[in-house]
């Protein structure tokens, strides 16, 4: 076979792998390659099993990702950290895949640091998005393959205080950063011809402030008794972005990298929420989440007006729960009846815009536990059912997906400090 006909079948090859179906694949979901990922709605446990509510939580054994404020009802040292599976089904027309992946959720810690003010400091990482998947075809020319791994992630640290009992304030310091890698690659059939590889990676990074409050009914009225209304805004975030492309060469094994430094941008989001505690043991939440995609893009060599393939995206969400009994708080229970038990639902529109879908909507379910594992500590379980559906279910696929999810909040005696009233 002479050099230039082994050129022109790995061109062919190559264009065999952008135009491939997008479900021929072994891994994450079909959505994951555009833009930053998929967003992840939040990496605490209890806020998954609740339908991703959190921002009027009032959460005194968990840290909460979602509204900074609500640290202010954390009364002992605690240290988060969190796992996820996730299953996937995805279908389109007479294609059909099924993969699961375990990821790393998450891990934080917070403590009280004066009681006067509720006051409370925290510091942790968790994953954003998830830009994870995996295109593998065959035909007579060979195998080939489109993976992308990686996400974004970050990385926080804030403080929170109550300056008047009723109003509580907290702000966060964020470092959004990524590491999203594409490559292509091609294994050809026929022993005389070499396998190639052309790979891009984007590397970004960029900080931003993360402010929240929240209004606490116990402290305003009598009236008002149970009444938690919180909110969260995130600004829009100036990235620092590299674009690394790996070329392997048709006829040898070194690589030629290229390096480009540029420009990206994270969008801000806003979330707003109100909870309701109806008994000593029992509340309900309704939250409200909204990120506008549609200007952001992962790397550009100058300023860009954003990316055609993302959108704007809301969520509507709704959760309830029985506390759990921890130390006897809400009088003697045993066994089961200590444990917490959390139900959620939630409604919205992902930030993804394939060409031709007519945008993408997201319907889940979700359930959990919380168990007590010890003095304080406390194992917290998730299970979200959903369905990813596109408007035009003939230009993208329709997945199903399961996400399994635990946490360990520890909180023992040898934790310090405790608030005491």
């Amino acid at each position: 076979m002479t050099q230039n006909s082994k050129k022109a079948l790995k061109v062919v090859a190559f264009a065999i792998i952008i135009c491939a179906p997008l479900l021929v694949r072994a891994q994450g979901s079909p959505y994951g390659p555009i833009g930053f990922g998929l967003p992840l709605h939040s990496s605490n446990i209890t806020s998954e099993a609740l339908g991703g509510t959190g921002v009027a939580m009032g959460a005194n054994r968990t840290i909460n990702d979602l509204n900074p404020a609500d640290w202010t009802w954390l009364d002992r040292a605690r240290f988060n950290v969190a796992l996820r599976f996730d299953y996937v089904n995805a279908q389109q027309g007479t294609l059909q895949d099924v993969q699961h992946n375990f990821h790393f959720d998450g891990v934080s810690f917070g403590s009280p640091i004066w009681s006067p003010l509720n006051a409370s400091l925290a510091l942790g990482y968790f994953p954003l998005t998830d830009a994870s998947n995996e295109i593998s075809t065959s035909n007579p020319l060979g195998t080939q393959t489109y993976l992308t791994r990686g996400g974004t992630n970050l990385v926080f640290a804030g403080l929170a205080a109550r300056l008047v009992p009723s109003i509580a304030l907290g702000v966060r310091a964020d470092v959004v950063t990524g590491d999203i890698r594409h490559l292509a690659q091609v294994v050809f059939t026929s022993t005389g011809v070499d396998s190639s590889e052309f790979e891009r990676d984007y590397f970004f990074y960029g900080v931003r402030p993360t402010f929240g409050i929240e209004f606490i009914g116990d402290s305003l009225a009598s009236g008002l008794r149970g009444l938690t209304i919180g909110a969260s805004y995130s600004l829009a975030t100036n990235l620092t972005s590299t674009r690394e492309t790996i070329i392997t060469p048709l006829s040898s094994n070194l690589d030629t990298t290229i390096d480009e430094v540029g420009v990206g941008r994270y969008p801000a989001s806003i979330a707003a929420g109100l909870s309701y505690r109806f008994s000593r043991r029992y509340r309900a939440e309704f939250d409200y989440f909204a990120q506008d995609f549609s200007s952001a893009f992962v790397y550009a060599p100058h300023s860009s007006s954003g990316d055609s393939l993302l959108r704007s995206s809301s969520r509507f969400a709704f959760g309830i729960e029985r506390l759990p009994n921890m130390n006897g708080e809400y009088g003697t229970s045993f066994g089961f009846d200590k444990w917490g038990l959390r139900l959620g639902f939630s409604y919205g529109t992902l930030p993804v815009n394939p060409a031709g879908s007519g945008g993408v909507q997201e319907l889940a379910l979700s359930a959990g536990l919380g168990i007590p594992i010890s003095y304080e500590s406390l194992l917290n379980l998730s299970a979200v059912v959903g369905q990813h559906l596109p408007q035009n279910a003939n230009s993208a696929p329709k997945e199903t997906f399961v996400r399994l999810g635990a946490d360990i909040s520890f909180s023992e005696r040898w934790f310090n400090p405790t608030r005491r009233d």
